[in-house]
């Protein structure tokens, strides 16, 4: 484990670009996990008596009302982006990228849709939130390109859940002022987004002029074609690169299941660290 760890930190030492892909992992390992079973029968105990287990086990649930599914929405929501504090483990990324190796060119592409890069700090156009985040609804008939700040809703929401059913009342349904549709959540479509994303195909294409060391951090299959098809198909076309995988299994839990390994055709440029993200990061912390 440290000889890996000891090659990461001379993989971003000799690189001239650093690309991180954080994934619902470094959340987790930072404290804020999706996977807590304990926490869920605690807090939803009414999907829990019906066979539901972890937040990662509602993500592909659909047999509820519209009523219900806003209120664990706005519950989760809460939880996950304004209950949560900043996290001390990204802080400790941030003092890697920017102090450490204050001279290096880096890069963020996350997953996460928890804010806690914008929370902690890091330079907005160093992070690219591929799935958007959770701050805006906009209109389902998309009558018009107006977005509107969920949490005063979500709050609004929170106050007239009716735990016995887990539902709110239907006249707390969010509609579009303006066309009456329902609405939803933003994600990705916030003016914003487009430009983020350009500004990381950029960074994609500025990296292509020196060594790149890609980090993928706490990445599983929820999502493997924002980051880790990505991640491998850029390692396996360029020369000068190097990329680790940090990540660690879960045996216990059916829903969170990361693989650490590593495709064939990329093992030479790459190394595999089966490890919790925390550690590995404060690792590097006492090393670079």
């Amino acid at each position: 484990m440290q000889e890996q760890i000891a090659l990461l930190a001379d993989a971003m030492k000799q690189a001239d670009y650093i690309l991180i892909g954080a994934g619902a992992g470094l959340s987790a390992a930072a404290g804020l996990s999706f996977a807590d079973e304990t926490l869920f029968r605690e807090r939803y105990p009414y999907w829990a008596a019906r066979g539901r287990h972890s937040e990662y086990h509602m993500f592909s649930f659909h047999d509820w009302t519209t009523e219900q599914q806003w209120a664990y929405m706005a519950d989760h929501i809460s939880r996950v982006r304004f209950e949560t504090p900043p996290l001390p483990l990204y802080q400790a990324l941030k003092t890697i990228l920017e102090e450490k190796l204050a001279e290096k060119d880096f890069m963020i592409l996350t997953s996460n849709v928890d804010r806690q890069f914008a929370r902690n700090n890091f330079p907005p156009e160093r992070v690219f939130e591929y799935q958007g985040n959770y701050d805006y609804l906009c209109c389902t008939q998309q009558c018009s390109s107006t977005i509107w700040p969920f949490r005063p809703i979500m709050e609004q929401m929170l106050l007239h859940i009716d735990a016995d059913i887990a539902s709110i009342p239907a006249a707390q349904i969010p509609h579009c002022p303006y066309c009456g549709a329902p609405l939803r959540l933003a994600f990705r479509d916030y003016p914003a987004y487009e430009t983020e994303k350009a500004n990381y195909q950029s960074w994609l294409t500025k990296s292509e002029q020196g060594m790149l060391c890609i980090i993928e951090i706490g990445v599983g299959f929820n999502s493997p074609g924002v980051i880790r098809v990505p991640f491998e198909r850029i390692t396996q076309e360029r020369n000068n690169v190097k990329f680790f995988r940090i990540t660690v299994d879960y045996p216990d839990s059916e829903e969170e299941i990361a693989y650490p390994e590593i495709p064939r055709p990329i093992a030479e440029k790459s190394c595999s660290i089966n490890a919790d993200a925390g550690f590995v990061i404060q690792e590097l912390l006492k090393i670079l």
